[in-house]
């Protein structure tokens, strides 16, 4: 298991894995390209492979790509769908080419037509991108927080995505705590906690990231809504408890909380890693 926190890219990949090394983490995960527009520019040129070395060298152990919030392969409409694909594509590439660990993609909305109606679509959508994930870069699908017409809300629509794919040694899951209470899952109670991670044990291996958020939302509220550790409706007890199940024993753990309102900061780690420390 690796400390990880999510972490602005302005200035490269310099200026990312300083910020890595400012935080005292492990495992950095960030955009690598502006979340907010659809056309595709590196953080900054780069030699292909040289990224991983670059950051091995420095200490940061793994390096995660969250793609584009733009993206939304369960569209109908064929504008959106199909620059949502060539996007993911293009983040996939990139990430392949710099030995990048994975990159994290909501699995996108099906606007109203239905998840099993939207299937055929979705895959169509990520297969182009799947041409470049393996298993030194893979593609994770990231379970969501259940609000309108999301898909992948539930271990079993995130089964039903992943067998669309049949690439096990490319594919998995990552696991978002804050996304899992807002969708139903109530981590407090050890029972339901228990229960859900043999679930996903069984259903997809040892989870290989795992975004952790405290709740700013109610146990079912589908908002997807992040809270400091301890300072949400989950608790910091509960969620320590959470991640020290077998299935999340590789995992990188990557804080997305909001610290003062620009994400997570060195108290954030320390909390993490004292809470972890005491569970042993």
């Amino acid at each position: 298991m690796r400390v990880g926190a999510h972490v602005s890219a302005a200035g490269g990949v310099d200026g990312l894995i300083q910020r890595a090394n400012s935080l005292g983490v492990e495992a950095a995960q960030f955009f690598l390209s502006s979340p907010r527009t659809w056309k595709f520019r590196p953080i900054a040129p780069s030699v292909a492979g040289k990224t991983k070395a670059v950051a091995l060298a420095q200490g940061v152990q793994r390096l995660v790509v969250h793609a584009s919030y733009l993206i939304n392969l369960g569209s109908d409409d064929p504008v959106l769908a199909g620059k949502s694909s060539e996007l993911l594509a293009a983040v996939m590439r990139a990430a392949s080419a710099d030995q990048l660990s994975a990159v994290v993609l909501h699995p996108g909305s099906h606007k109203g037509h239905g998840f099993d109606a939207s299937l055929d679509r979705w895959f169509n959508g990520v297969e182009p991108g799947l041409g470049f994930a393996s298993a030194d870069t893979r593609l994770l699908l990231e379970n969501t927080a259940g609000g309108g017409a999301s898909m992948g809300r539930s271990v079993q629509e995130l089964r039903a995505l992943l067998d669309l794919c049949a690439r096990p040694d490319a594919v998995g899951i990552c696991i978002d705590t804050q996304h899992l209470f807002a969708a139903g899952y109530d981590l407090r109670d050890r029972g339901v906690a228990s229960e859900l991670a043999a679930q996903l044990l069984s259903e997809f291996g040892d989870i290989p990231v795992v975004h952790l958020n405290d709740s700013a939302t109610e146990l079912g509220s589908a908002h997807d809504r992040h809270a400091n550790l301890g300072e949400g409706a989950i608790g910091l007890e509960a969620l320590i408890d959470f991640i020290g199940h077998e299935v999340f024993r590789f995992a990188d753990i990557i804080l997305e909380v909001p610290g003062s309102g620009d994400g997570p900061r060195v108290e954030d780690v320390s909390l993490l890693r004292e809470a972890l420390k005491q569970r042993e």
